[in-house]
C-alpha cells in the first residue's frame, strides 16, 4: 500500500504540475485573445475609415460603387469643360484682336481726317480730336482693356477749356501733353498683357 500510496502522491504531484502550466497557458492564451481582439478592432475601425475615404472618393468623382477602368467621371467632365473653355479664350482672343485692329484702323482714319480738315481751326480740330480719344477708350473699356481712369477726366477738363481758350499755344501744348498719356501704339504693344492676347 505504501507504494500504491507514493504512485498517487506522484500521479498527483504531476497532475497538479500540469493543471498549473495549463492554467498558465490558459492565461497565456487569454492575454493573447484580449491583443488579437484589440488588434482586429483596430483593423476594423481602419477598414472603415478607409471605407468612408473611399466612399468620399467615389463621389466626388461621380462613379459608381462598381466603376470600371475608363468609366465617366468628374475629372473627364472637368477636362471636356476645359477643353471647351480653351476653345472659347481662343475665339475670344481672335475676336478681341480684331477689335483692336479695327480701331486702331479707325483711330488712324479719324487722325488722317483731322489733318485735312485743319481749316476748321484749332479749337475745333483739337475738340474733334478729343472726342475721337474718349470713344475710342470707352470702345477699349468696353472690350475689357484696361487703362489709366484718369485720362477721361482729362480729356473732359481739356474739352471745357477748349471754349473759353483765348491762349491756342498753352492749348496745343496741353493737348500734347495728353496725346502722350494717351498713346494707343504703347497699348498696342503691350497686347501681351490684356486679357485674351497670347
Amino acid at each position: 500500500m505504501g507504494r500504491a500510496n507514493k504512485t498517487a502522491a506522484k500521479k498527483a504531484s504531476v497532475t497538479e504540475v500540469e493543471v498549473t502550466a495549463l492554467r498558465r497557458e490558459i492565461v497565456s492564451v487569454n492575454r493573447r485573445l484580449v491583443r488579437a481582439e484589440a488588434r482586429l478592432q483596430d483593423l476594423a475601425k481602419l477598414a472603415a475609415a478607409q471605407k468612408r475615404r473611399q466612399d468620399a472618393v467615389v463621389r466626388a468623382l461621380a462613379l459608381g460603387e462598381r466603376s470600371k477602368k475608363g468609366d465617366r467621371g468628374v475629372i473627364q467632365d472637368l477636362q471636356e469643360s476645359i477643353v471647351r473653355l480653351e476653345d472659347y479664350l481662343l475665339k475670344t482672343a481672335e475676336r478681341i484682336e480684331n477689335i483692336l485692329s479695327a480701331l486702331k484702323q479707325h483711330r488712324e482714319f479719324l487722325v488722317s481726317v483731322n489733318k485735312r480738315v485743319l481749316d476748321l481751326g484749332t479749337k475745333d480740330r483739337i475738340r474733334l480730336e478729343l472726342d475721337v480719344m474718349k470713344n475710342t477708350l470707352s470702345i477699349l473699356s468696353l472690350n475689357g482693356v484696361e487703362f489709366d481712369g484718369s485720362l477721361v477726366k482729362e480729356i473732359d477738363k481739356l474739352r471745357a477749356s477748349v471754349r473759353e481758350a483765348t491762349d491756342l499755344e498753352s492749348l496745343e501744348r496741353s493737348k500734347a501733353e495728353l496725346d502722350k498719356k494717351f498713346d494707343l501704339d504703347a497699348i498696342w504693344a503691350r497686347k501681351k498683357e490684356i486679357p485674351g492676347y497670347r
